[in-house]
């Protein structure tokens, strides 16, 4: 069905989920001793920590959630923003939203599943979280540690994203919302809609339940992104001094749309009072369309280009007590002016059969049949323009390290030719058959409570087709492809985000619209006759069959009077699978000059690895109630999680405009871990609980990336690299946590509360940076979340703020330049930064409230260094963000 179709049905039956109450569900996350604690009387935000602080306490493992209440009073428009606020959860930023990967303790690999199934995105080990609208779900459930029944696959935990059913009201219901967004930097509205309806009656079969659901979000952003280029020594900038001076400057501005769809529906039928059966589906398309506009200066001399990028002497200073630029100018500096279309599109459905089945003697019964199909594809276009500017400056010392551009008029097209036409696409499919049944049996009396066990298959499947196509022009004038040219629509790059700071606006660029509907007409009028074409190098098809089965018994005891509870089981995997692509085959060159050695490539030949395995997974959970509301936890487990598929195939993914390929390794092995867990936690009241949680994590094999330099492929020098499995490590911290409303204080003052967490987590890895390990990348040893509440008098208010401290996102290979001080190896590190979300809402009636919300109010400005804050490797700003509508209940 076409986007405008979807509009359409969405705009008759929009779905959402405003202030729908959350039902008591019994599913893994619990026993069934939640239910009546679930069945809460008050509503809006006290409702939802009520229900997410049972959740926990009830739990049979280590669990966080966040339930629909506590998602809808905020403005997270995606899963993965919504995850953001549980404890141990670090989220990346994808233009001013939260990405589609997160890390729970300081881990990636993480299990994602959808109400208990296994869910992924293209050919994605995990599902990409920024796809499924926020207004979606019931709750989402953080499992830190695991119990036998769980779907493996989570190293770091599992998330389990909950929808709705027809059963979980208690009537008839119809909810939804309307909102519409601005975008500051993009100065753009959108509309934001949701829908849900859903009824159950009694008939002569049984009672029969049915619920639709969907939501449509549209947002226009714009992400300011400044880039300055990699450190190099230099000895021809300051006189007898070594100077660590950057490669130039990179400034991008990134504008886009983004485009969710999000639909579920569920039937549900009760013939008999011990048997249910359900039929659901669920759709979600992400698309983004985007455009980027860049203006790239490379400053490093050029032996073939000796009157070019010449320093202008005297003009160079460095920063007090470092040899690191600061500000520097260049005569005759050739630059490039780039238009780029980067367009994704993202389709994922999930269809499901399954029941419930019960007797009065305790025996449980419950299976579940599905089938997933995702497609991903990404497509990268782009077309350049070359000039030479008379004159450029760099400056480091302002606020956001800029420049500027002397002599040359940028909205001329005379004054440049064009340059290279390039068009990556990635296309990606996946698809799974599964399938489980899970038996339960209940001891009324005695050790064992539960007795427990179940089988899982599932049959994946992934395959990937990538399209490579980078040609330079046989006519270069840019008279050629005027039609196709622009000035980018930016001209206060960065003024919104920084003072002082000096860029070149409103340049030329290929207009990246032209790039989506002309490419061909590009492509003849720059006199290319080769045509974009799938490259048998990067070709993999890849079929994965797993059985499991897991058997897990709960046992129950005293000792002195404290009750203690728990489970203890074992799951076994054991895995099949077929891997299926092209690798290439090189011979030795020798330069006969030099006597260098290099591989060259002579062509490709097909591979075919059949990779098996069986893996024994146990797990033990033990809580100890000390009182009604002081309870210990303490939980030993060992956990899996299998290499993504691109890091499995032998073929090559190349880039041929950055001389830059990566490759899979068919021999890498699973990643396991064993670990410990424990957590105190203390429920003092409906709403109220701290608690303070300790893990430790020996992980038995982290990878490493190899690298093989100057590769010759098709006449372009590349270099590869590869993920190898390298040597153990460890991640360790603890988290601390509480939540309440102030309900002693008097009048509208009771109506005041409080949430606030912090982790702390530090790990070691075999990559080895000057001799010593490094910690994880992407991993932030300090994060917090502190959120202050108001609800009283029909009037909702939150204010959250989310921070995380540096960390360590890539490893720069150095720099080594004859007769100059050599830059080692060291750290690239992402500052440590925060983002302010607020948002109020106004009961007008039980059936109608208005809402207010706003995100990223601190407009957040990110940046990066390569070990030394004085060497600078990126900065972004992102768009705050503003939303007003309703909500109505009926």
């Amino acid at each position: 069905m076409r986007a405008s179709a979807w509009t359409l049905a969405l705009a008759l039956a929009a779905p959402g989920l405003a202030q729908a109450q959350d039902a008591a569900a019994v599913d893994p996350v619990t026993d069934g001793s939640q239910a009546a604690e679930q069945e809460i009387v008050v509503t809006g935000i006290r409702a939802s920590l009520s229900s997410a602080q049972s959740l926990k306490r009830n739990a049979d493992t280590v669990v966080d959630s966040i339930v629909a209440e506590d998602i809808g009073k905020l403005p997270d428009v995606n899963v993965s923003e919504a995850l953001q606020r549980i404890t141990g959860i670090q989220v990346q930023r994808d233009v001013g939203e939260g990405a589609g990967r997160v890390q729970i303790r300081g881990l990636s690999g993480v299990e994602t599943t959808i109400n208990g199934r296994d869910a992924f995105t293209g050919v994605d080990r995990n599902f990409n979280l920024q796809n499924l609208p926020a207004e979606l779900l019931s709750r989402l459930d953080v499992y830190k540690a695991p119990t036998a029944n769980l779907v493996e696959g989570g190293i770091g935990g599992t998330i389990d994203i909950r929808t709705r059913r027809p059963f979980d009201f208690d009537d008839s219901i119809v909810t939804g919302s309307a909102r519409a967004r601005y975008a500051d930097l993009a100065k753009k509205w959108d509309p934001m809609v949701s829908m849900l309806m859903s009824d159950r009656w009694d008939t002569p079969i049984g009672e029969i339940g049915l619920m639709v659901a969907g939501a449509y979000q549209q947002r226009s952003y714009r992400q300011d992104y400044n880039i300055t280029g990699a450190p190099a020594p230099r000895t021809d900038l300051i006189a007898g001094q070594t100077v660590n001076s950057p490669n130039g400057s990179y400034q991008v501005q990134v504008l886009g749309q983004r485009r969710r769809v999000g639909l579920n529906g569920a039937l549900q039928w009760q013939p008999s009072a011990n048997l249910m059966l359900y039929l659901e589906g669920q759709y979600s398309r992400f698309r983004t369309e985007q455009d980027q506009n860049g203006l790239l200066i490379q400053s490093n001399r050029n032996a073939a280009q000796p009157t070019q990028r010449v320093p202008v002497a005297g003009s160079f200073t460095t920063f007090a007590g470092t040899n690191d630029l600061a500000t520097g100018s260049y005569l005759n500096q050739p630059f490039t002016l780039l238009g780029v279309s980067r367009d994704l599109l993202d389709e994922n459905q999930t269809y499901a059969f399954g029941g419930e089945w019960h007797n009065d003697g305790g025996l449980k019964a419950s299976f579940d049949l599905s089938y997933d199909k995702s497609y991903s594809e990404l497509d990268y276009r782009e077309l350049d323009l070359l000039g030479v500017a008379p004159r450029y400056n760099q400056n480091l010392t302002t606020e956001v390290p800029s420049y500027s551009l002397e002599g040359i008029d940028l909205t001329n097209l005379a004054n440049f030719t064009a340059g290279s036409l390039t068009q990556n696409v990635n296309q990606s499919y996946g698809k799974q058959y599964a399938g489980r049944l899970d038996l339960t049996y209940d001891l009324p009396e005695g050790f064992l409570s539960q007795i427990a066990g179940g089988v899982r298959y599932a049959d994946r499947s992934a395959i990937f087709y990538p399209t490579r196509f980078f040609q330079s022009p046989v006519r270069n004038s840019s008279a050629n492809v005027a039609d196709f040219i622009v000035r980018n629509p930016v001209n206060d790059f960065f003024q919104s985000g920084a003072d002082g700071v000096s860029f070149p606006q409103n340049f030329l660029v290929a207009n990246p619209d032209a790039l989506r509907t002309n490419f061909d007409t590009i492509r003849t009028s720059l006199g290319i006759t080769a045509l974009p074409a799938i490259t048998p190098l990067g070709i993999f098809d890849i079929t994965e069959k797993t059985l499991a089965a897991y058997a897990m018994a709960k046992y129950r005891f005293e000792i002195g009077g404290v009750p203690i509870d728990g489970n203890v089981g074992l799951r076994m995997v054991n895995f099949r699978g077929t891997l299926t692509g092209n690798t290439p085959t090189f011979e030795t060159v020798t330069d006969p000059v030099t006597g260098a050695v290099s591989r060259r490539q002579t062509g490709f030949s097909p591979i075919n690895e059949t990779p098996k395995r069986t893996d024994w997974l146990p797990s033990f959970n033990l809580r100890a109630r000390f009182t009604d509301e002081l309870q210990l936890r303490l939980g030993a487990s060992r956990v899996l999680t299998r290499p993504g598929f691109s890091s499995l195939t032998p073929s090559l993914t190349l880039v041929p405009a950055q001389g830059a390929g990566s490759g899979g390794n068919p021999f890498l092995t699973p990643f396991t871990a064993d670990q410990v867990d424990a957590s105190l936690e203390y429920y003092f009241s409906r709403t109220g609980s701290v608690s303070i949680a300790g893990f430790y994590k020996w992980v038995n094999a982290f990878t490493s990336t190899s690298v093989e330099t100057n590769v010759d492929i098709g006449g372009i020098l590349y270099n590869i690299t590869r993920p190898v499995n390298s040597g153990k490590g460890f991640v360790r911290g603890f988290e601390v946590g509480g939540q309440t409303f102030f309900d002693f204080l008097p009048g509208a003052l009771s109506g005041f509360g409080a949430q606030a967490n912090y982790t702390f987590v530090d790990s070691e890895t075999p990559t080895l940076l000057n001799g010593d390990p490094t910690p994880l990348t992407s991993l932030s040893k300090h994060s917090y979340n502190v959120s202050a509440l108001y609800e009283k008098y029909g009037l909702s208010a939150r204010v959250a703020y989310n921070w995380r401290s540096k960390f360590l996102e890539g490893i720069f290979a150095g720099a080594t330049v004859a007769g100059a001080t050599a830059i080692p190896p060291g750290p690239i590190y992402r500052k440590g930064y925060g983002w302010l979300d607020a948002s109020i809402n106004y009961d007008v009636s039980p059936a109608f409230t208005l809402t207010l919300e706003g995100s990223n109010l601190l407009r957040t400005r990110r940046a990066s260094y390569y070990t030394f804050e004085t060497r600078f490797n990126d900065q972004t700003i992102d768009d705050r963000q503003f939303m007003a509508g309703f909500r109505f209940k009926f």
